[in-house]
């Protein structure tokens, strides 16, 4: 490992903690502060905008605010770690990356490590990777749909005779139109943070495996930081309410379903989308990737109810959506050993398979 580039993967974990600090600790400001908001304009016509984020601030729970208050942290402690890992410092030779079309000198990261290179098969690895996530995952779906795990929202009874209590029309348009642009921004967004920067600094510090399985854990930790459904605050506006529910959230760690159901397959997401942007050094793949499994698992939840009273052994196979369980999970790796595969080395040059 290279001391100096360790050093910015320990600030990086060192960044998330501070975000969950600080959002703990603005949580219940920003409870209080919605919440008076909503008082306020709940019987007043004014700024569309205005009425708007006031409902929203009425209807939502601590938890949501907890949410937004994590984000605003990790904005506001955005531009502290850009000087700590001192992204001004002279670049190295990177004319021939796709960052020296879009980012001035002065702001580029020296390139040890695997740097990202154009790729002449872009929109065919998108395209490809999008097709192969979200088909193998839906044909899960359908599958898990024939085992009677799902239901469909405007079925009577489910394939084992279990009654549907809330039928309800699917229209496949609208939640094709609804769910696309979100998965795209996610899908988007987080693969240039994750598996373009993030990646990117941590194989500038260590070996690819233990990069890829490092990065994997810090994304899988990320993401499990949910609320556990029945979460409750017994008082959100004491200034310890957030760290009150931030104990609920780490409580998950000590339950072996919730560590095998979900974050496990929050692990093997993330050595996929690694592994391929390891492998295609680019993007292009793993946003792909990453669109299908995020449009698969919108689409699927759009049309079906996940069917209550299964036996407990069931629950370990397949959660309340397609993203918990071990058949999720199953999935997951097949999808990556087909990226092994289509991405095995062929006539590309040196400089493209590094």
């Amino acid at each position: 490992m290279r001391r100096g580039s360790v050093s910015d993967v320990i600030k990086i974990f060192a960044y998330v903690a501070a975000t969950l600090v600080l959002g703990a600790i603005l949580a219940p400001w920003i409870y209080q502060a919605g919440k008076g908001m909503a008082e306020v304009f709940r019987e007043k016509d004014g700024n569309g905008l205005v009425q708007y984020v006031a409902a929203a601030a009425d209807r939502a729970d601590f938890p949501k605010f907890f949410d937004r208050a994590l984000m605003l942290s990790a904005l506001i402690l955005l531009f502290p770690l850009t000087a700590w890992l001192r992204l001004g410092r002279p670049p190295g030779s990177h004319r021939d990356t796709p960052w020296s079309l879009r980012l001035p000198d002065n702001v580029v990261v020296t390139d040890r490590g695997q740097p990202l290179r154009r790729n002449p098969q872009g929109w065919l690895q998108f395209s490809t990777g999008a097709l192969l996530a979200a088909g193998l995952l839906l044909l899960s779906g359908w599958l898990l749909l024939q085992a009677g795990c799902f239901m469909w929202k405007d079925a009577v009874i489910s394939t084992r005779g279990v009654p549907n209590k809330f039928v309800m029309e699917i229209d496949l348009v609208k939640s094709f139109t609804k769910v696309l642009p979100g998965a795209l921004a996610v899908a988007m967004i987080e693969e240039v943070l994750f598996r373009g920067v993030l990646l990117g600094i941590f194989l500038r510090a260590m070996r690819p495996a233990p990069a890829i399985a490092l990065l994997s854990f810090l994304f899988a930790f990320v993401h499990f930081l949910q609320p556990p459904p029945m979460a409750r605050v017994p008082d959100p506006e004491a200034a310890n309410a957030g760290f009150v529910l931030l104990g609920q959230i780490f409580s998950r760690f000590a339950d072996p379903m919730s560590i095998s159901s979900s974050f496990m397959t929050l692990a093997a997401v993330g050595v996929v989308l690694a592994y391929a942007r390891y492998r295609t050094a680019s993007l292009w793949l793993p946003v792909g990737l990453h669109l299908g499994w995020v449009f698969g698992i919108g689409m699927f939840k759009e049309a079906t109810w996940p069917v209550i009273g299964l036996p407990e052994a069931m629950r370990w196979l397949v959660g309340m959506s397609l993203r918990e369980g071990l058949l999720p999970l199953s999935v997951v790796v097949l999808t990556g050993m087909l990226v092994h595969l289509m991405t095995l080395p062929r006539d590309e040059p040196a400089a493209y398979r590094s």
